[in-house]
C-alpha cells in the first residue's frame, strides 16, 4: 500500500503555504486598522466529505470513499468561487482534500489518480505547475508511511486571520486592536472544518491568539472582554472545555498586564522557593537549558545584568528543564551558567515538560518574561540580547 501523505507534507506545502504567503500584498493582507476577517470561501463552506469518513486508522480506503473525496475536490476546484481568485482559494480547497488522505493507506492505482489530477492541474495553471509536480517521487518514498492523524487547518489559515496591526509594540492595546485579535480568533475557529473536533483543531489558534496578546499590555476592561468570550465559546463547545480553559488561563494569568501566578518548587540544591520571596523587585524569569543553544547564547547578557545592576532593586530567576539537576548545577559551579536561583523543573518524564513549564505554557526555549516590582507581568517580548538590557534599564528608570 501505498499513501499521498508526502503530497500534504511537501508538494502541498510549498503549492498551498506558497499561495497564502503570496498573499501577504493583496486584500486578504490588508494591514490597515480596522480591516475585515475575510476568510476565502474555500474555508467558510463545506465542500469535502466528514473528515470522519476517512479516519480508518491505517487500513486500506476504499474506492467508494476514494471516489466521493475526488469527485468533491474536482466541484471544489471549479466552483465559481475558486476561479473568481485561484490565488485566494486553490491551496485551501488542496489542504483539505489532503487532510483527508493524511490517515488511510491508499493504493497505487488511488495514488496515480491523485497524481493525474495535480498533473492537470498543473497544465490548467501553467504559474503553478512547478510547485504542484516538482519532486513527486522522492516525496512519496519519503513518507510512504500512514500517519495516526490529520494535519490541523491552522497552517493555512493564519495569514487571513492576523495583521501586523495588531501588534501595539509592547505598548497598551487599542480597543480596535482588541476588537481585530478577537474577529481573528473567532473566524479561525468557527470554520465549519473545525466543528468535528473543536478541540484539536482551535487549539492552535489558541495559542496563536494568547502570542499576540504578549506583544502589549491589556487593560481590565478588555481583559474582561477577553474572558467572556472564551466563557461564551465554553457554553458552545462544551465537549472541548478543558482546551478552552487552558487557552483562557494563558490569557488570564501569562500576558503583559497580568499579575504573574505564583511558582513555588525547589532549586537546583533541593530549597523550596518562591516567586513572590522577590516581590518589590524587578524579576527576570528565564526558563532555559543546558540542551538549548540560543538560551546558551543568552548566558553573556544575563552576566552582564548580574554584575551591571547587582546593587539594584533586580532579580535574574531561572527556571531549568535539563533531565539530570547535575547538568545545571555543573554549569553553574564552572561559571559558565550565570549565578542567579533557579527552579530545577526536568524532574517530569518528558524534561521539557516539567509543571512550571507545563503551567505557564512554555513551548519555545528561551523562554523570558519580565515582571515589575508589583509582580505585573510586564514584557514578554523582546526580552533576548540586548533588548532585554534596555527593557530592564528602562524599568529600573521607572522605578527610581
Amino acid at each position: 500500500m501505498r499513501k499521498p501523505l508526502p503530497i500534504a507534507g511537501a508538494i502541498i506545502v510549498s503549492f498551498a503555504l506558497g499561495l497564502v504567503i503570496s498573499l501577504s500584498g493583496s486584500g486578504a493582507g490588508d494591514s490597515s486598522p480596522g480591516s475585515p476577517i475575510d476568510l476565502p470561501a474555500a474555508a467558510t463552506q463545506t465542500w469535502f466529505p466528514p473528515l470522519g469518513d476517512y479516519d480508518t486508522s491505517g487500513e486500506p480506503l476504499d474506492d467508494e470513499r476514494f471516489d466521493a473525496l475526488m469527485a468533491a475536490l474536482g466541484e471544489a476546484m471549479t466552483a465559481d468561487e475558486t476561479l473568481a481568485d485561484i490565488e485566494r482559494e486553490a491551496g485551501v480547497h488542496l489542504w483539505n482534500f489532503f487532510r483527508r488522505l493524511a490517515v488511510p493507506a491508499t493504493t497505487e492505482e488511488q495514488t496515480d489518480r491523485v497524481y493525474a489530477y495535480l498533473v492537470g492541474l498543473g497544465e490548467r495553471h501553467p504559474d503553478h505547475a512547478e510547485a504542484i509536480t516538482d519532486n513527486v517521487a522522492s516525496y512519496i518514498d519519503r513518507y510512504a508511511v500512514p500517519s495516526t492523524n490529520p494535519p490541523p487547518m491552522s497552517s493555512v489559515l493564519v495569514n487571513y486571520t492576523y495583521r501586523d496591526w495588531f501588534n501595539p509594540g509592547g505598548k497598551p492595546f487599542s480597543d480596535a486592536q482588541v476588537d481585530g485579535l478577537l474577529g481573528a480568533l473567532a473566524a479561525a475557529v468557527e470554520i465549519p472544518e473545525a466543528a468535528s473536533d473543536f478541540a484539536r483543531e482551535s487549539r492552535t489558534h489558541f495559542s496563536l491568539f494568547a502570542n499576540r496578546l504578549q506583544g502589549g499590555l491589556v487593560s481590565d476592561e478588555q481583559h474582561a472582554r477577553i474572558v467572556d468570550y472564551f466563557e461564551e465559546l465554553k457554553t458552545r463547545h462544551p465537549d472541548a472545555a478543558d482546551a478552552i480553559g487552558e487557552a483562557l488561563l494563558r490569557v488570564e494569568s501569562f500576558t503583559p498586564g497580568r499579575v504573574a501566578p505564583n511558582i513555588v518548587g525547589k532549586d537546583t540544591e533541593g530549597v523550596e522557593f518562591a516567586l513572590e520571596d522577590y516581590r518589590g523587585n524587578i524579576v527576570v524569569l528565564i526558563f532555559s537549558g543546558e540542551w538549548c543553544g540560543p538560551c546558551i547564547g543568552e548566558y553573556p547578557y544575563h552576566h552582564f545584568i548580574l554584575e551591571q545592576y547587582k546593587d539594584d532593586p533586580l532579580v535574574l530567576l531561572g527556571v531549568n528543564s535539563d533531565g539530570n539537576v547535575e547538568t545545571i548545577r555543573e554549569a553553574k559551579a564552572s561559571g559558565k551558567a550565570p549565578a542567579y536561583r533557579t527552579w530545577w523543573d526536568g524532574h517530569a518524564e518528558v524534561a521539557t515538560s516539567g509543571p512550571i513549564a507545563t503551567t505557564w505554557g512554555v513551548t519555545g526555549w528561551p523562554a523570558i518574561y519580565v515582571i515589575d516590582e508589583e509582580g505585573v507581568i510586564r514584557h514578554v517580548r523582546n526580552t533576548r540580547g540586548g533588548q532585554l538590557i534596555a527593557t530592564v534599564e528602562e524599568m529600573l528608570r521607572e522605578l527610581r
